[in-house]
């Protein structure tokens, strides 16, 4: 029988990547994928899920959502904001990303440990204003897809939210 309280406490209970996890010297491509498998691997919905393959990194470079590799290993710096798109992707676009992470002017680390703690208290916050607000019969056919219905808006609410605080970020001028 499907229990939302034990699906809650699930979902809240995902491990993150602590900045201490991340040495303080340049990693290779290899060992930053084993960082995020080994600290994130809990999260995946299958276990064959992919958290972060080469091509995507690849790729956050060559869009601007990260700032480019000097010879073959990734700064303390790159790691941090990586993990940062990491986070983003789950709910924004490209674009969106690149707009938050693609710039000169951010302290990753400083955002990444502001999101933990953050994440902390929504994760004391958030399961009993759930528990409160959704119907706990999710057996039901009806009920379970009015109940993912209602978290699919809410999800929709905290991206539009995140769009809009995108939207008035000022254009940056000078090298970028």
């Amino acid at each position: 029988m499907y229990s939302l309280d034990e699906a809650i406490d699930a979902v809240f209970s995902d491990r993150d990547i602590q900045p201490s996890d991340v040495p303080q010297l340049d990693l290779y491509m290899d060992q930053i994928l084993s960082l995020f498998e080994q600290c994130l691997g809990g999260s995946k919905r299958d276990p064959s899920d992919k958290l972060l393959t080469k091509t995507m990194v690849n790729n956050y470079v060559k869009e601007g959502l990260i700032t480019p590799v000097r010879g073959k290993k990734y700064t303390r710096q790159q790691i941090m904001q990586l993990i940062c798109v990491y986070h983003l992707k789950q709910t924004l676009r490209l674009g969106d990303i690149k707009a938050l992470t693609g710039r000169d002017d951010v302290d990753f680390e400083a955002c990444y440990t502001r999101l933990l703690a953050d994440k902390a208290r929504m994760r004391d916050a958030i399961p009993p204003l759930l528990r409160g607000q959704l119907p706990a019969d999710a057996d039901d056919p009806n009920a379970r897809l009015a109940l993912c219905l209602a978290l699919s808006e809410i999800a929709c609410y905290m991206r539009r939210l995140c769009e809009s605080l995108i939207d008035a970020i000022p254009e940056q001028t000078g090298g970028k």
